[in-house]
């Protein structure tokens, strides 16, 4: 195993400053090398020109929004995910992560003893037809396009027509990503190695419109009747005028989180969403 482990820190989170450093004290004492990094695509890139000598994991501090920002911001320029990734929790859910600070140098012991696995999630993919290609860890969201306005979307499954969807939008969310927007506006909770794609809506104005769980190789169709904005993990924000729209589906671009012990996401549900 390569000694050599990249950080990305929140500073704008508190207490980032003294974690990092704990973080970076912590790992230098079990023999790694630490380079620390405020710029995510820049950490993941010097991932892979790394080579054979790439970084032995990377440590995130931060929330899930942390997380989803660096992986995001990464993926769609371009950049390939090749590092698991280790989170050290400071946010409130914490799903992504792995550890507190306190916690850290135990899993940090298991890690270089090789007691731990790779829980490997695969991205969507959101596609227009001018060729734009838009990628998400957790979800995409196509939402009205202002605040007392309403959304107009015609919704397709694998060439199926489910109907028009009035309300406030549409999550297109992976199995990651239920425990987030998704399950906030009434979806369900995806059990692990489940490979799925979920459809939710987001208040809907009809009682028989119901969230749609589907392959995860299937093909999703958006087809804005009016003027929308499509949200790639929240962060990426690109406009859908009334007449046009885009598909999304499963794709191979993926992210390895490390784990050192069993994770039971209903516990975790019940803990960090109470």
């Amino acid at each position: 195993m390569n000694h050599k482990i990249f950080f990305y820190v929140n500073v704008t989170k508190t207490g980032s400053d003294s974690v990092l450093r704990k973080a970076t004290e912590i790992a230098a004492r079990n023999g790694y090398q630490c380079k620390v990094y405020d710029d995510a695509s820049c950490m993941f890139a010097d991932c892979i020109e790394e080579d054979e000598d790439e970084p032995a994991c990377i440590v995130t501090i931060g929330g899930d929004g942390t997380t989803l920002r660096a992986v995001s911001h990464a993926v769609n320029q371009g950049i390939e995910i090749i590092t698991p990734i280790l989170g050290i929790n400071l946010g409130k859910i914490g799903f992504f992560s792995e550890t507190s600070i306190e916690g850290f140098e135990e899993t940090l012991r298991q890690f270089s003893e090789g007691d731990y696995t790779i829980e490997t999630d695969r991205m969507l993919k959101a596609s227009f037809k001018d060729g734009r290609e838009f990628f998400a860890l957790n979800d995409f969201l196509a939402y009205k396009s202002g605040f007392s306005s309403v959304s107009h979307i015609e919704l397709g499954v694998d060439g199926a027509d489910v109907g028009m969807i009035h309300g406030d939008g549409i999550i297109v969310s992976s199995r990651l990503g239920s425990t987030g927007y998704s399950i906030s506006a009434g979806g369900p909770v995806v059990a692990p190695n489940l490979d799925v794609i979920l459809v939710t809506p987001v208040c809907p104005h009809s009682l028989t419109v119901r969230p749609i769980a589907a392959a995860f190789d299937s093909v999703i169709e958006i087809n804005a009747q009016s003027d929308c904005v499509m949200y790639a993990d929240g962060i990426s924000t690109v406009q859908v005028p009334a007449g046009t729209g885009f598909t999304v589906s499963g794709c191979n671009k993926q992210v390895g989180f490390i784990r050192t012990k069993n994770r039971n996401v209903f516990r975790l549900i019940r803990e960090r969403l109470n």
